[in-house]
């Protein structure tokens, strides 16, 4: 075993020192090959073997001698694809000799004509206890005739279930099949030709600025699209707001003497209600008034039934919030007309309130 190690280190160390005595010829896609491989392979420290249904070390050293055979294909003139079997006998610390062997996929990029890199997927077994895991591999390969290769590799894999981390050297040589590029000088790889240069087209005259919304101003403009053609627009062609002030006022009469409100009074409140509802922001407060029959101290506690009334309404049938609602009594005080007729006296005889709310609307032209 130690003599055959010898010869296989002596053969990967003079690939190592050769001289590229061949002559340069570039790979092109769709090149398949065939060939054979001899190599070492150092095992890890942890890696056991089985032999005769006992536990033993494989030895770390390169005490591990492969060899095997490969195929591949270049899938481009750079990546190349590639399958392997190697055939490995082991030496177990205290157990003699084992075989075992390794097979796996290598994905291998070529910087060049000469070296590569690759990952893989590899599969190694020694005395019936597998490992599998990935691959990194280094390479450099020339060539000696038209189809004759020879290559030399070194690299470390990782085991994925049992954690072993080994190295491996081999040499191999490699038969390629189909007509081969022999150029005798080293050639580069082709630059990929220019793309031919379109004469430019002449410029197309400017078109004229149009106004798509009709709203006065250009589109190049106009900031403010689809603006309705009857708004008034800013130099933007934005819409121009106007303040609107909305308002809602409530007027209910009494009878003589009562605080009741009449069935024909109540639409106006239910309007009110209506338009609180609409505004919830807005709040109310009901001003109640009398005539000027009786005392004013009477007068002055009739006005604040009359406006509580209301108020009363507005909350309870209508669901006016009481905080929204307020009521004010002013007796006699501020008569609506000055006369002292029987109409007068009615029309002095009520509640007031009013609402305003200012809205931003759309100024038209």
């Amino acid at each position: 075993m130690k003599t055959l190690n010898l010869m296989t280190l002596s053969l990967l160390t003079a690939g190592l020192t050769a001289p590229v005595f061949a002559q340069q010829t570039e790979v092109e896609k769709n090149d398949f090959y065939m060939g054979a491989r001899l190599g070492v392979f150092s095992a890890d420290s942890e890696r056991v073997a089985l032999k005769n249904g006992q536990a033993f070390f494989v030895d770390d050293g390169v005490e591990t001698i492969t060899s095997g055979i490969e195929a591949g294909l270049m899938l481009t003139e750079a990546w190349e694809s590639r399958l392997y079997y190697d055939y490995m006998d082991a030496d177990l610390v205290g157990g003699g000799g084992s075989s075992g062997g390794s097979y796996g996929v290598d994905m291998l990029y070529h910087f060049n004509n000469s070296f590569y890199a690759g990952l893989g997927v590899n599969n190694t077994e020694i005395g019936d206890i597998t490992d599998i895991g990935g691959r990194l591999t280094l390479g450099h390969r020339s060539f000696i005739n038209d189809n004759l290769a020879w290559r030399l590799e070194g690299g470390v894999q990782r085991g994925w279930e049992e954690g072993y981390s080994e190295m491996f050297a081999n040499i191999g040589l490699q038969w390629f099949f189909g007509g081969r590029d022999t150029s005798p000088e080293p050639r580069t790889r082709p630059e990929p030709r220019p793309e031919p240069q379109e004469m430019a087209p002449e410029p197309k005259p400017e078109p004229e600025p149009v106004d798509s919304d009709g709203d006065g101003v250009m589109d190049p403009r106009d900031n403010c699209a689809n603006t309705p053609m009857d708004y008034s627009v800013d130099e933007n062609g934005c819409i121009l707001y106007e303040n609107e002030t909305i308002t809602e006022e409530l007027l209910v009469e009494f009878d003589l003497n009562s605080s009741n409100i009449r069935s024909d009074e109540r639409n106006d409140i239910e309007k009110m209600a209506e338009f609180m509802k609409e505004h919830p922001q807005l709040n109310i407060t009901i001003h109640g008034h009398t005539d000027t029959t009786g005392k004013a101290e009477y007068n002055q506690w009739l006005s604040k039934r009359r406006a509580e009334a209301v108020a009363k309404v507005l909350v309870n049938k209508y669901g006016i919030a009481d905080s929204r609602v307020d009521s004010i009594g002013h007796g006699e005080s501020q008569p609506k007309v000055r006369e002292n007729s029987a109409a007068d006296r009615q029309t002095n005889r009520r509640i007031e309130a009013t609402l305003k709310v200012v809205n931003r609307v759309p100024k038209t032209r």
